[in-house]
């Protein structure tokens, strides 16, 4: 508990100062969180926790999350590297007789200069949130709630954003899952949101809108976002934007497929199929092109994966943003904000890890521990002992390259180019290899052990066991 203590400190301690401070044995462009949640949430220790909000200001960090009180509610708590974690605690729930009276969740807070319309006071933060009045969670509507201290939230009576087709919404999720960023510093700023009620099947674009607003509370017509990525994959709902002022830049950290368990192994298919996602992608895009209406095209930054953090689901992330929802204080790094945890919601805990742009490929490595052998660029439980690099991957696809995937067996963890494992458990891609053989480069085989202890070599022959085939070409 003491070394996990000192690692949750350094990583807040480096969040409040705008340096990411992670654990050193974690490999990859992501480092953390290692299979560990940032805390446990105390006031509901057996309760989910997901969709954080996350800003530092002043050498302290605050997180917002959506998290089990009696249905979704909307919890707080601080990091400060003097005084350590605030206790966690409700500060934001169901108004009875409401719009919003079944659930309140997907806090997204951004500070400016706000003035409440309802009762003429003035606000320095503003908090937008997802609500419903019904229990199946159907027309949600995007809400906003007014601070001065962070804590203690006023609520507006009526949603500021509705469906674009109200109907339409009674029978689906409708819109929130909002994410803002503040463009002046005052009260003028873009809030992006989920919504569902939208024309379907327009090529390039998918259900994530964005609109500004110059008080907070008023609102222009939607912009449709581009949902496609230039490695073929799409943006989804759920997602986080921050903002890079020195660039122009939007990041959007986003959930990808989650896996089908009709067609690979799930961990818990019975009692608790996977609701959520296992991996998520980080991408960017010129702030002028995504409000352009076209169909633009993302940039891949980043993949977070169970391969990297170690825990079966990721989903549901944020940035962690300045006060006014901009990443370019902690550029080059970004710091992303996730659930991560089991099928079963209860075990869903705030977990992070930063991504780091230091180089463009990562280590393969092998190690061996009770269960054998385990080759991945990623997380590698206690237990495990290093044993070689076997070569290099890119960490984003490039030209004659292919998807080299993670995969587990039970216990065996195997490394294969087929996107779905072979049937068995994916852990997310953990790196691009050349088809190829490539000036730099050699080939990796992938071995079996006794039928059930799969490894990577070099050695043609595998080193006296089982040569199942080539994975192709690794980096020297």
């Amino acid at each position: 508990m003491i070394v996990k203590l000192k690692l949750l400190a350094q990583v807040l301690a480096g969040a409040a100062s705008a340096v990411s401070v992670v654990s050193p044995s974690a490999q990859g462009g992501w480092k953390g969180p290692e299979a560990q949640a940032l805390f446990v949430n105390e006031a509901n220790p057996k309760g989910y926790n997901y969709a954080p909000s996350v800003i530092t200001e002043n050498g302290q960090t605050d997180i917002w999350w959506c998290g089990q009180g009696t249905t979704d509610v909307i919890f707080h708590r601080s990091y400060n590297p003097e005084t350590g974690f605030s206790p966690a605690q409700i500060v934001f729930q169901p108004t009875p007789g409401s719009w919003n009276r079944q659930y309140v969740c997907d806090p997204s807070v951004i500070k400016g200069s706000f003035t409440n319309p309802a009762n003429g006071q003035r606000y320095s933060y503003a908090m937008y949130y997802s609500g419903a009045d019904n229990q199946p969670g159907n027309n949600n509507q995007t809400g906003l709630a007014f601070s001065n201290d962070k804590v203690t939230w006023v609520d507006y009576p009526t949603p500021v954003i509705s469906s674009l087709n109200p109907a339409v919404a009674q029978g689906n999720y409708g819109t929130g899952q909002p994410a803002t960023v503040n463009v002046d510093g005052r009260s003028s700023l873009y809030v992006f949101t989920t919504d569902l009620t939208g024309p379907q099947g327009i090529s390039g674009f998918g259900d994530l809108y964005v609109r500004r607003t110059a008080d907070g509370v008023h609102f222009e017509p939607p912009v449709r976002i581009p949902n496609v990525a230039t490695d073929g994959t799409t943006i989804n709902p759920n997602s986080d934007f921050g903002y890079d002022a020195s660039t122009g830049n939007v990041y959007v950290i986003t959930g990808l497929p989650g896996r089908s368990c009709q067609q690979v192994a799930c961990k818990d298919p019975a009692r608790n199929p996977d609701r959520e996602t296992y991996q998520m992608g980080l991408f960017k895009m010129p702030m002028k092109a995504l409000l352009s209406g076209s169909p633009a095209k993302w940039s891949p930054v980043g993949y977070l994966n169970s391969d990297v953090t170690g825990f079966y689901l990721n989903h549901s992330p944020g940035f962690q943003r300045d006060p006014f929802g901009q990443i370019t204080p902690f550029l080059p790094n970004v710091t992303v904000f996730f659930s991560g945890g089991d099928p079963y919601p209860g075990t869903w805990r705030i977990a992070t890890a930063t991504e780091t742009s230091t180089s463009d490929r990562i280590p393969l490595r092998r190690s061996l521990g009770p269960s054998g052998h385990w080759v991945t660029t990623g997380y590698v439980a206690p237990g495990y002992a290093f044993e070689a690099n076997v070569g290099s991957l890119f960490l984003l696809p490039k030209p004659g390259t292919s998807k080299l995937m993670s995969c587990v067996a039970e216990t065996d963890h195997f490394l294969s180019r087929d996107t779905d494992c072979e049937g068995h458990t994916p852990l997310g891609q953990t790196g691009y290899i050349y088809d190829a053989h490539q000036p730099g480069s050699h080939a990796i085989f992938r071995c079996n052990a006794g039928g059930h202890d799969h490894f990577v070599s070099v050695e043609t022959r595998c080193e006296g066991q089982l040569t199942e085939g080539t994975l192709g070409y690794a980096l020297d």
